[in-house]
């Protein structure tokens, strides 16, 4: 691991970094919690599940149909479309704890920021199928004829994916500069 130390102060306190460290690393931890126990909290609750359908569901006033079947499979599909937001938060936490322990400018914290964009990357791109899947299973026990089947690409899905590529072209930087800086550093 190559650690890169400049000759002038950094410009934020080291106390006040690992602070900001610790408080990040632990709050995307608390998020990364809180998701896992919001899908079945949302899945086994008829008002919030109403209430989500309602309001950032595409089915919107469209009939549908809940039985355990169809809980289940909505709970399995959240996790999957959940799973990478839950990498990329994963990532934030071991990012940051570097940040506390002093490890600003090392090569692991490019990969971890590559591997976040990547992640934001995959979510967008998989948002829209996990999209057309919830309402499916939503709809696949209604009568004969009332299957719902929606595919839709939002904005933010778009600005996710232009995140991402940002992100893994920031990582692939941060990442050059710190092998620069390491070949330089061996040249007396």
């Amino acid at each position: 691991m190559s650690v890169i130390a400049f000759p002038y102060p950094a410009p934020v306190a080291p106390n006040r970094l690992r602070r900001i460290g610790r408080i990040v690393a632990v709050g995307a931890l608390v998020c990364v919690a809180g998701a896992v126990l919001a899908v079945p909290l949302l899945w086994s609750s008829d008002e919030m599940l109403w209430h989500w359908i309602a309001t950032q569901s595409p089915l919107g006033a469209r009939p549908f149909t809940l039985n355990f079947g169809t809980r289940f499979v909505g709970g399995l599909i959240s996790m999957i479309g959940l799973a990478p937001v839950l990498y990329a938060l994963l990532e934030l936490s071991m990012l940051f704890s570097c940040f506390a322990r002093g490890e600003v400018f090392v090569t692991g914290n490019a990969w971890r920021i590559r591997r976040m964009g990547l992640a934001l990357i995959v979510n967008a791109l998989i948002s829209p199928l996990v999209q057309m899947l919830t309402t499916i299973n939503l709809t696949r026990a209604n009568v004969p004829g009332q299957l719902v089947v929606m595919f839709g690409i939002e904005q933010s899905q778009v600005l996710s994916v232009l995140s991402g590529l940002a992100l893994v072209a920031f990582a692939t930087v941060m990442a050059d500069a710190v092998r620069v800086w390491h070949e330089n550093s061996e040249i007396i």
